[in-house]
């Protein structure tokens, strides 16, 4: 039985979720679009993610720049193809993901715990008697904050991620800087760039709408906001998971 509800709280939760997109879309193109709600939002998500972004990313860069040099000197002896493993690795995953599953941790658990709280306190039955939308009101500029904060964490996350990558190749591996980027510069394009930025804005668009269904369907008191929380985060963690493989086959057909 407990089984059987969990099941139907996901799916209500994905039936949410999927309205949700679909009215956040009608508004992105006919307004509201609360800029200055926007702004603020985006304070808090991206200025707010940056820190453990840059240092997760940077641990990301030295720990895979030694992982493949050691494989490369297993099995070829030779390192110089570095950098390219490298580049390629970090714009078409590993930059990508890392960010992306960040802010679902931080910022999705986030948005589910505010809106569950404020479900279970009955604010959002305020919300509804005083004729406040909350979608539009408050979940609105957290989607457009997050589509954009998620895009330029992705875009620092990979400058941080290849400069420490580059760092450790030249001092570790006694590379030259200019050789290092004139080797990157044959291995990634401004393809491979886009491909990237547009993976991060898929993500910063779902994660919102995933985090607050489960906080609007909150019940229970303060044991279901920590049980909407978890939900959100493992549901939003598997639909990053399962978009950035069904993005990648669809642009390797491509490209």
């Amino acid at each position: 039985m407990n089984m059987d509800a969990a099941h139907r709280r996901h799916l209500r939760a994905l039936y949410i979720a999927l309205d949700l997109l679909q009215k956040l879309f009608r508004q992105a193109s006919r307004g509201p679009h609360r800029r200055n709600e926007v702004i603020q939002a985006m304070d808090s998500i991206g200025i707010g993610s940056l820190p453990i972004i840059s240092i997760a990313t940077g641990f990301t860069g030295l720990v895979m720049t030694s992982e493949i040099a050691w494989h490369m000197d297993f099995a070829l002896s030779n390192v110089s193809m570095i950098p390219g493993f490298t580049g390629q690795f970090v714009l078409r995953e590993l930059g990508i993901a890392v960010p992306a599953l960040l802010i679902v941790s931080k910022v999705g658990a986030s948005m589910t715990a505010e809106l569950a709280s404020m479900k279970i306190t009955e604010q959002l039955d305020a919300f509804r008697l005083l004729r406040i939308d909350v979608v539009s009101y408050h979940i609105f500029p957290r989607w457009v904050a997050c589509i954009v904060s998620t895009v330029c964490l992705t875009m620092i996350s990979i400058s941080i991620t290849l400069f420490i990558a580059m760092f450790t190749a030249v001092t570790k591996y006694h590379f030259n800087s200019e050789e290092y980027l004139n080797t990157l510069a044959q291995f990634i394009s401004s393809m491979d760039l886009f491909c990237a930025l547009t993976k991060a804005a898929v993500f910063g668009m779902i994660i919102p709408p995933i985090s607050s269904a489960y906080g609007l369907i909150c019940g229970g008191g303060a044991q279901g906001v920590g049980q909407a929380t978890t939900d959100a985060v493992v549901t939003a963690t598997l639909a990053v998971i399962t978009l950035d493989f069904v993005l990648t086959a669809i642009f390797t057909a491509l490209l």
